[in-house]
């Protein structure tokens, strides 16, 4: 496990690495990290030449939004069916519980079952 390491401190080293040739050992040494985790990052830059790439995005979600109008009535559906059935689930425990709640006894015989 290598110590953490921020996005500035990223940025910093993925420009060593480019400016001495590719030296990814030699960065490992200079900085104290691993030699996989200084190639990782100059991949992960290289290709797009974009910063953002270096970003640590684990654990969070895209919150994309819905590109048009029939996307977005489509997903309110969607979420307003859910919130019926939740409901409907609901209705239907809460009048399972009163019924179970409310039940008497019928036979005499059955008091002695109960009792135990």
């Amino acid at each position: 496990m290598g110590r953490k390491v921020s996005y500035d401190e990223k940025i910093e080293i993925v420009k060593w690495v480019l400016k001495h040739n590719h030296d990814y050992k030699q960065a490992a040494q200079k900085f104290d990290i691993t030699y996989s985790r200084a190639y990782a990052w100059t991949q992960k830059y290289e290709p797009a030449n974009d910063w953002t790439a270096l970003k640590d995005r684990r654990g969070k979600t895209r919150g994309r939004q819905p590109a048009d109008r029939e996307e977005q009535l489509l997903k309110e559906i969607r979420d307003l069916k859910a919130k019926l059935r939740e409901r409907e689930v609901q209705i239907a425990f809460s009048k399972k519980l009163i019924e179970i709640s409310n039940r008497e006894v019928k036979r005499p015989n059955d008091i002695k079952r109960f009792k135990k």
